[in-house]
């Protein structure tokens, strides 16, 4: 029975923890560079590019806990003239779920961004996102008397009353809104820098309680998530090796704080124009007291049919640095991207401006202009 108490609570801390639930962060891909609309809705259309995003982040607990999330998003940006203003707009659709119990989350949202040019090299946007969360868990999985996992061959002992409770399904309208900001800056022989600044906060509205209440199935239907509020800085700095080949540095920092919840991502990658990049990072999650520290590799492939169009696949191993606890997970997080340019005017690739970049035309080398990606 002792274990049957303890896998209980470890679904629970589970669920709590390591997962949107209650007095959790919000469930999202450990490579912010390379999803930046998904973070910030002030991100939409920044860049210039249409594009579709495809993303799955998968956490590997202790037997049988299994969290997995897909993304799904698409970036449109608008053109420059007779937009009144307006940067772009984005829809976003992701689902979270614990598969031993099929506690699930879906989430459906939509963007808009305004734009203004504070100085030739400066450019900020600001967003809101307003979106539909939609709650619920799968009773059938839950039986009385019989074996709730085939590894462990443990049973749940939950009463009648217990399992109505998660049986709930709720829906509720949510908002987000964010600003993000890039200045570009010139390093001398080496080509164009650019500094990159964003904040946000989601559930501007649904903000208080979480969704599995003490109080019962009722109270829960109020269901409030916890605010969140994300910071996000990274600098991008061009190291052109000669013989054509261009590179960029960029270290770069999260922030999010979520209730009793804060976590700090920070790292550096480094990136090749034509094949792609390498990174680490390191995270700190801290609740309630308890610090947890995770190590990220992240990778990347570029994949560019022309000048025009192309694909990106990133990827991040994510592992504790904190071993023999019950957190001993690894996750994986896989993300697809295929892009095309739509504003030229926003669309000037990050390595346009590298000084040694042979296949482009000199002229449009030197042009001076800042990038866009």
């Amino acid at each position: 029975m002792g274990k049957v108490v303890n896998y209980a609570t470890l679904l629970l801390l589970g669920w709590t923890i390591g997962w949107h639930s209650a007095g959790a962060q919000d469930t999202k891909l450990p490579h912010p560079f390379m999803w930046k609309s998904f973070n910030n809705p002030g991100y939409s259309g920044f860049d210039g590019l249409a594009s579709v995003n495809v993303g799955i982040r998968r956490a590997y607990w202790s037997k049988p806990l299994d969290f997995r999330s897909y993304f799904v998003s698409a970036d449109y940006p608008f053109q420059e003239k007779k937009t009144f203003g307006l940067g772009g707009v984005s829809l976003f659709y992701q689902r979270d779920q614990e598969n031993s119990l099929m506690y699930v989350t879906n989430t459906i949202a939509a963007a808009i961004s305004g734009r203004v040019k504070i100085a030739r090299s400066t450019v900020l946007q600001v967003g809101i996102q307003p979106a539909l969360y939609l709650k619920s868990l799968d009773p059938s999985r839950i039986k009385l008397g019989d074996q709730f996992d085939p590894y462990y061959g443990q049973i749940l002992a939950l009463s009648p009353e217990l399992m109505a409770f998660y049986a709930d399904n709720i829906t509720m309208f949510d908002v987000a809104a964010g600003i993000y900001g890039r200045t570009d800056f010139y390093i001398g022989f080496r080509g164009l820098a650019s500094l990159e600044y964003g904040l946000s906060v989601y559930h501007i509205i649904e903000s208080t309680q979480s969704f599995l209440s003490e109080h019962g199935s009722v109270s829960s239907e109020e269901n409030l998530l916890n605010r969140r509020y994300s910071a996000y800085l990274a600098y991008s700095h061009p190291l052109p090796l000669g013989n054509g080949i261009n590179t960029v540095l960029a270290p770069y920092l999260m922030v999010d704080m979520q209730s009793v919840m804060k976590n700090i991502q920070f790292g550096v990658y480094w990136e090749e124009e034509r094949f792609g990049m390498i990174g680490l990072g390191l995270r700190s999650d801290q609740y309630e007291g308890m610090n947890i520290g995770t190590f990220l590799l992240n990778l990347g492939l570029n994949l560019r049919k022309n000048e025009d169009q192309g694909w990106k696949i990133g990827y991040t191993f994510e592992v504790p640095t904190h071993q023999g606890t019950m957190y001993k997970n690894t996750s994986h997080s896989l993300s697809l991207h295929w892009y095309f340019k739509y504003t030229p005017s926003r669309c000037i690739g990050r390595f346009d401006n590298s000084p040694d970049n042979f296949r482009r035309p000199k002229a449009r080398r030197n042009a001076g202009k800042s990038y866009r990606f």
